[in-house]
């Protein structure tokens, strides 16, 4: 309110009475805290979902999937170049700071830090669980019938528009949800946190674990992620022990190395996709089984 009344403005000199005032908010009123969070996540969810629906039927003649990530890859950046300059939206190259964590009525930072650690943790169970329950359904072999022949599942008639659109909503929500995790977790939100190099670390990850395999995107971002780390923690030893080295460079050669390999000697990643099954391919198996073994 006060940001939008120009009283405060949130990206001049009045930040620090605007950060104040809302960490005061927040440690005398859990609840309404806790909830500005959640209708923040709220919010989020629709409005990115709405965004991937209408994306989705922008891009519905690009009928393969590479270019139509090479589509949104391109259409991101060019959004985050635009938005970049807008001051009243965001906060221009400064970005947005003091944004407070869920738990900061608590008073003790460490303690805030780490139930919204597991707070993290539960929603990303949930999307997990979700995910998995999403990619094992009827509607999730639909999924992976499209990805192998769109025209074979466009002649058993389904809706091919519909499904794209569908899986892009669901998508984008999940991603907006991060999106806001992110932001609240570093207390801080900039343009420059949104860059094309981040989409590939992810691509990255996911190629390295295996394609269509929700376990094996968590094994390859948990790779990167260490290495990632790795590599920043020895920079600083190596620029302490007086020698310079820019790892940043170092660490996109390293993974576009890790995606040639993997891409050439093992596409299907560390855990290949497993094989969908249905009840009847149970039922069926066991029959055909004895059949041959009786002959």
């Amino acid at each position: 309110i006060l940001a939008g009344t120009d009283v405060i403005n949130p990206c001049g000199t009045g930040l620090g009475q605007a950060l104040q005032l809302r960490s005061d908010i927040m440690k005398s009123m859990p609840a309404v805290g806790f909830g500005n969070f959640l209708l923040t996540l709220l919010i989020a969810a629709i409005i990115g979902g709405l965004v991937g629906f209408f994306i989705s039927y922008v891009t519905l003649r690009l009928k393969q999937e590479w270019y139509l990530a090479l589509v949104l890859l391109v259409g991101g950046e060019i959004v985050r170049i635009v938005v970049r300059g807008m001051d009243d939206l965001i906060c221009s190259h400064n970005g947005i700071s003091g944004i407070a964590q869920p738990f900061a009525f608590i008073g003790e930072a460490r303690t805030s830090a780490v139930l919204f650690m597991l707070l993290v943790l539960a929603i990303a169970l949930i999307a997990y669980w979700y995910s998995e329950k999403l990619i094992r359904s009827p509607y999730g072999r639909l999924l992976k019938a499209l990805r192998e022949n769109e025209n074979v599942t466009r002649s058993l008639g389904k809706r091919i528009s519909v499904a794209r659109a569908q899986i892009m909503l669901i998508g984008s929500v999940i991603a907006a949800i991060s999106g806001v995790l992110f932001a609240v977790n570093l207390g801080f939100v900039n343009t420059n946190d949104f860059v094309v190099t981040l989409t590939l670390d992810v691509w990255v990850m996911v190629v390295l674990g295996g394609l269509g395999n929700m376990r094996g995107a968590l094994v390859g971002a948990l790779l990167i992620t260490v290495m990632d780390r790795a590599t920043a923690i020895l920079a600083i030893q190596m620029n302490m022990s007086g020698i310079t080295l820019e790892f940043n460079y170092v660490r996109f050669i390293l993974f576009g190395v890790i995606l040639l390999l993997m891409l050439r000697y093992r596409p299907q990643g560390i855990l290949p996709e497993p094989t969908l099954t249905t009840t009847a391919h149970d039922v069926i198996q066991p029959s055909q089984a004895s059949k041959a073994s009786d002959q």
